[in-house]
């Protein structure tokens, strides 16, 4: 058994944390759906609500400002306050922190850089962006849906530019900038692949050379963490592996049970988030501690001496997980691993007053009759003692069975959509699948297809641009044991 660490602090939320940053001043905040944004100090205690009425769709912090992008109203700046408001008639999509501002990513297909005052700096249209990342040094990176790449200056002009292949169905699963501005991409191919590229791969991209190198991964990477001598990063088979500037070999540090969400470094080693737990390794890949939060961890943010570990309960969908705070120092032990379930038995109803067990501790007093009684009992139990102890292993094996079933995901493709068309006939429309669950484990993959059976988005939510007309779309999600359930929604464009 691992050694591991207690909790600081556990502060209960109302609904699943849908967004985070960390704060220069050690504090940190969260949004919601319900447009509530909430700011925590590093001691997990609330300090201020804001209720913008409005879904978040992300949030970071710029010249010690919290920007927030909202689904219809644009983007907000506060600090203890409403500073300003930029207006974005079409909605967000997504915002990334800039040197000079925020990128923002808009439901038009438009990347808009605005100042930490709140001003358009400039725009560049991006096709279907599903992520952005920004450069220390104000370099900008947009993946599209196809799983093309554009990288643009710090004026937003076209720097290179990667197209998709026209032979595959490629996606990005993440990318970030290392400190020399060099862009490390994840790239994967769905399993399609028709030439000799890898099917998961990172690739290398520098600003002025262009592509440097591409390495082979043989699983999809769902985390990344530059480093000065290169990169670590975080595998949906649960490996972690380190990959060193100038080789494009890759070492494995350390192996996990399950896909690895967030990585942190934290003095000379790195904290992992994987599944429910978080791990500390060390150089050498040596798990130090392990601590298991109440949910499946999402982020990790680094606040003063401390660490924020928020995430979802997936399997209690009505009961979000709290958010855990956790000192990586702390001595390690094994005292710790169970205190959840400690807490639970110190708070059962049935708990017995001192009284009550200074009775059951004290030696019964027997009569002779008594005695003989029971020695009669203890005959008779010896005759069929030996078969309870059958039914007992034959009950095990059957409770042993039943854990080991595998409920399926529930897939929920979301209502039928009608939507009326522009000047040119078409429509762009969001097919949403983020409603589906999986009650004992976790959605690891999503596939959209339409009426030709033909995959066209791997993400629980893809927009799609259609011609008038009825139009059927189909999504398969698949939990982290391979089970996996259809849903399917009609599109009707007028």
């Amino acid at each position: 058994m691992r050694a591991t660490i207690p909790p600081l602090a556990e502060t209960s939320v109302n609904e699943v944390v849908r967004h985070c940053c960390e704060l220069e001043d050690g504090n940190f905040a969260v949004g919601f759906d319900s447009g509530s944004l909430q700011v925590y100090g590093s001691d997990g205690v609330i300090i201020s609500t804001d209720e913008l009425g409005e879904k978040i769709v992300g949030l970071v912090e710029s010249q010690e400002n919290i920007i927030v992008a909202t689904s219809t109203g644009g983007i907000r700046a506060f600090h203890t306050e409403l500073l300003w408001k930029y207006d974005i008639e079409s909605g967000c999509e997504m915002i990334f922190s800039h040197p000079n501002g925020v990128l923002v990513a808009d439901s038009s297909n438009m990347l808009l850089l605005i100042s930490a005052q709140g001003v358009l700096l400039g725009s560049i249209s991006c096709n279907s962006p599903v992520a952005i990342n920004c450069s220390e040094g104000g370099l900008c990176a947009v993946a599209s849906e196809d799983g093309s790449i554009l990288i643009l200056n710090a004026s937003l002009e076209i720097i290179h530019e990667s197209k998709a292949a026209a032979d595959d169905v490629e996606t990005v699963s993440c990318m970030e900038f290392r400190s020399d501005d060099v862009l490390m991409v994840a790239r994967n191919s769905l399993g399609v692949v028709v030439d000799d590229r890898p099917e998961n791969r990172i690739e290398c991209w520098h600003p002025e050379r262009g592509l440097l190198n591409t390495t082979e991964v043989f699983s999809r990477v769902t985390s990344m963490l530059p480093t000065d001598y290169g990169l670590v990063a975080g595998c949906f088979d649960g490996s972690l592996l380190r990959m060193e500037i100038g080789s494009s070999e890759l070492e494995v540090i350390c192996q996990f049970e399950y896909q690895v969400s967030d990585i942190k470094n934290w003095e000379e080693d790195l904290l992992v988030a994987s599944w429910f737990d978080i791990f500390r390794v060390s150089n050498d890949g040596s798990v130090l501690w392990q601590f298991e939060h109440p949910g499946i961890v999402d982020w990790v943010l680094l606040l003063e001496g401390r660490v924020a570990l928020i995430g979802d309960d997936r399997k209690q969908r009505s009961n979000p997980a709290p958010i855990v705070i956790i000192d990586p120092d702390t001595p390690p032990s094994e005292d710790h691993f169970s205190h959840h379930l400690l807490e639970e038995r110190e708070d059962l109803s049935g708990a017995l007053s001192p009284e009550e067990e200074a009775k059951v501790m004290s030696r019964p007093e027997f009569s002779l009759e008594s005695e003989r009684i029971l020695k009669d009992l203890n005959e008779e139990s010896e005759e069929y003692a030996i078969e309870v102890e059958a039914e007992s292993d034959i009950l095990e094996e059957l409770s042993a069975s039943a854990r080991a079933i595998n409920l399926p995901p529930v897939a929920d493709a979301g209502e039928d959509i009608t939507a009326v068309s522009d000047d040119e006939g078409k429509a762009e429309v969001l097919l949403d699948g983020s409603d589906s669950y999986d009650p004992d484990g976790d959605i690891v993959t999503w596939a959209w297809e339409d009426e030709r059976q033909r995959v066209i988005g791997s993400n629980d939510r893809i927009r799609v641009r259609l011609s008038k007309g009825v139009h059927v779309f189909y999504l398969t999600v698949t939990d982290d044991k391979g089970s996996a359930t259809k849903s399917s929604v009609t599109v009707h464009v007028k």
